[in-house]
């Protein structure tokens, strides 16, 4: 459970490290499970050439380890603090092989009122040299977020960006974590990570939540909406028919609830 304090950092500064969240023995199953899926997976080089980089998405229906991550009690425990409601899973995964610098974005239209967040995983110990996550604290406010487009933002193939130097923004601040950490940070933040200095990849697992709207109008409305936009011919469903064959009580409570607010194709029959 989040102390009081611990709540007012992520609304105030959109990111908390929930440290030691997983078990070492569920780091092993992530780590081998990983191990196991990444080979297989196709090349990403949005960043600029092939140096290769990998990313998997989504990537929670292709383990059972990956599978448990969506309802991890502490994970849930921690969002039900900051929201003071339930989370529900929006669909949204991806799994890296990072050997790229992340240039510094938002996600989403800079000054967006929606909430969402993701939950960071890193398979080994993320320091100065090994490529971090670097945050604004703050920038995921609606104002805050917009000014900092307007003032020093670009439009780069349709996503925005910052076109300043990444390491000479001030007031950043790098998230260092252990194995078995995990970050959670709302998705509005302004948030950039470099290559690591050995070369590696940044092994990472990123997914993706939002807040129960309750009987808010205009909250289902963007809940359908982020839903609905994250879906694609590859990712047709919230929830892939692997996820089905042995759903958790969890996972059948937030499965329902997201049918009773309307949302489509929750389900792959």
């Amino acid at each position: 459970m989040l102390s009081e304090l611990e709540v007012g950092q992520f609304r105030a500064f959109g990111y908390i490290n929930l440290k030691g969240c997983l078990s070492p023995d569920e780091v092993k199953r992530l780590t081998a499970a990983y191990e196991r899926v990444m080979p297989d997976a196709p090349a990403y080089n949005y960043f600029g050439g092939d140096v290769g980089t990998r990313m998997v998405n989504p990537f929670v229906n292709l383990d059972d380890a990956f599978s448990a991550l969506v309802e991890h009690p502490g994970v849930m425990e921690a969002m039900r603090d900051i929201w003071g409601t339930e989370a529900l899973f929006i669909g949204g995964s991806d799994m890296w092989a990072n050997y790229d610098e992340t240039p510094w974005h938002s996600d989403g239209q800079p000054g967006r009122q929606i909430k969402t967040l993701k939950t960071a995983i890193y398979l080994e110990e993320m320091g100065p040299d090994t490529g971090p996550l670097h945050v604004i604290p703050g920038s995921h406010h609606p104002d805050y977020c917009a000014a900092i487009f307007q003032g020093v933002g670009v439009w780069d193939r349709n996503r925005p960006r910052l076109r300043l130097d990444p390491f000479s923004i001030p007031g950043t601040v790098p998230l260092y974590t252990q194995p078995g950490d995990v970050l959670l940070w709302d998705n509005r933040i302004w948030h950039f990570a470099p290559q690591r200095k050995d070369g590696g990849p940044r092994r990472t697992m990123f997914i993706g939540y939002s807040p129960d709207p309750g009987d808010d109008l205009l909250g289902i409305s963007d809940l359908r909406n982020v839903i609905r936009q994250g879906l694609n011919d590859k990712h047709p469903h919230v929830y892939p028919k692997e996820m089905l064959q042995n759903p958790t009580p969890a996972r059948r409570k937030m499965i329902a609830r997201l049918e009773e607010l309307g949302v489509e194709k929750v389900r792959e029959q």
